[in-house]
């Protein structure tokens, strides 16, 4: 381990180490510093919640060479259904009409996490610094100093850039005294595993209901990763369900578009609210990830954006007369040029939450005709292709490629 670094990324979970996978075999000195144990019940964020990897988060992990790892347990996303119970609007999307290979992929974020944890070790630029917590820091013109707690002892580091990636509630952003804006949305993300009786096609369901969407995810072997979202005040109610009581409330909210449901796996629950950091600088430290923005999941568009922010914050350090990672104009010109798709995607996501979960007879009539309008009009169903693809206007060197 070394004392001095050019760049220390607090956090080693999903955005951490794929940062840290983007800066690797460089010329910089690179130091990942997590807290929690690899061998931990709790990994640092890689538990059994699928994800929805979009065309630009596949472009990202390809270009740092590691897709040809994730792929083989990658389910493609080839057909999106989008519904609103009891309503009449839906949105259908299709990747063979799009001339794409899919519309986005699911992987499961412990396998990711086995991949990029992989990769990690392989580095030779990388120091892997688990379990170690960052105690406090002190910043100064050319560096920030950092005092490290390590299981039997503790250490000082440096670095010219410190990327913040611990997460929603960040004790760091809070030691940077960088405040935050919150939506708490009363909401609980119950996720789980089921099959259906139909084959899902390797279509991915979102169906918004007055209490929250219900999102089904094709796995392999025709199973789902089902996403079930419903109020604070309930969610005790529904994770202590017997399995068939649970299903049968899942099968309620879906329908029987698969069939019928079985095989419910193992209930892991998640509170839903957004939270926006007010800056994302400070000094010579940088929030990246969730501890710079957390969204609502409609839309699986969190992951996907704090990987693009990880593309770029990668690319903009690598530009040519970037001598200085944690030079000031360097990272601000980093964030004026995230500034578009940030506010876009946590604008879009919060929308979403107000509109689709309610029973305003106007609002409703509203948001079934604009899906309806998405659905028959196709250059208004290509724009939300290309957004929710996330290749979408100035993109990362890493996430660049043709669309039609």
């Amino acid at each position: 381990m070394l004392s001095e670094y050019d760049i220390v990324i607090a956090g080693g979970g999903m955005v951490g180490a794929s940062l840290a996978c983007a800066l690797g075999n460089s010329e910089q000195r690179v130091a990942v510093v997590e807290a929690i144990a690899t061998d931990s019940n709790e990994p640092s964020g890689y538990d059994e919640r699928g994800l929805a990897l979009s065309l630009s988060s596949q472009r990202i992990f390809r270009g740092l060479d590691i897709w040809q790892d994730l792929e083989p347990n990658a389910n493609p996303i080839k057909r999106i259904h989008v519904s609103d119970k009891g309503h009449f609007g839906k949105v259908r999307m299709d990747a063979e009409s799009m001339r794409l290979e899919a519309l986005g992929f699911v992987v499961i974020a412990r396998e990711l996490g086995s991949v990029l944890q992989s990769r990690l070790q392989s580095l030779s630029n990388v120091d892997y610094l688990c379990p170690a917590k960052i105690e406090t820091l002190q910043q100064s013109a050319d560096k920030i100093s950092l005092s490290l707690s390590l299981p039997d002892s503790k250490t000082e580091i440096s670095c010219k850039l410190l990327v913040v990636a611990d997460g929603t509630n960040s004790g760091l952003r809070e030691q940077l005294g960088i405040k935050t804006t919150l939506v708490d949305y009363a909401q609980t993300a119950i996720v789980t595993n089921i099959t259906p009786e139909l084959s899902h096609n390797d279509t991915a369901y979102e169906r918004f209901t007055d209490s929250g969407p219900v999102a089904f995810l094709p796995l392999a072997q025709n199973r789902c990763k089902v996403v079930f979202t419903v109020s604070d005040n309930q969610s005790d109610h529904y994770l202590s369900l017997r399995n068939e009581e649970f299903i049968r409330e899942i099968q309620s909210r879906f329908g029987r578009r698969l069939g019928r449901l079985s095989k419910v796996g193992k209930r892991v629950s998640y509170p839903l609210k957004q939270v926006l950091a007010e800056q994302q600088l400070e000094g010579r430290a940088l929030l990246l990830g969730n501890s710079a923005h957390t969204i609502h999941p409609n839309g699986a568009q969190g992951f996907n954006l704090c990987l693009r922010d990880v593309a770029s914050l990668a690319e903009t350090i690598f530009a040519p007369m970037a001598n200085d990672p944690g030079d000031r104009q360097l990272l601000e010109s980093y964030i004026v040029s995230r500034q578009s798709d940030q506010k876009r995607v946590s604008r879009s996501t919060h929308a979403l939450a107000s509109w689709f979960y309610n029973k305003h007879t106007v609002k409703a009539a509203c948001r079934n005709l604009a899906m309806t309008f998405v659905d028959l009009i196709p250059p208004a169903k290509l724009n939300l292709i290309r957004q929710g693809t996330g290749i979408w206007g100035r993109q990362a060197e890493l996430v660049r490629g043709p669309l039609p």
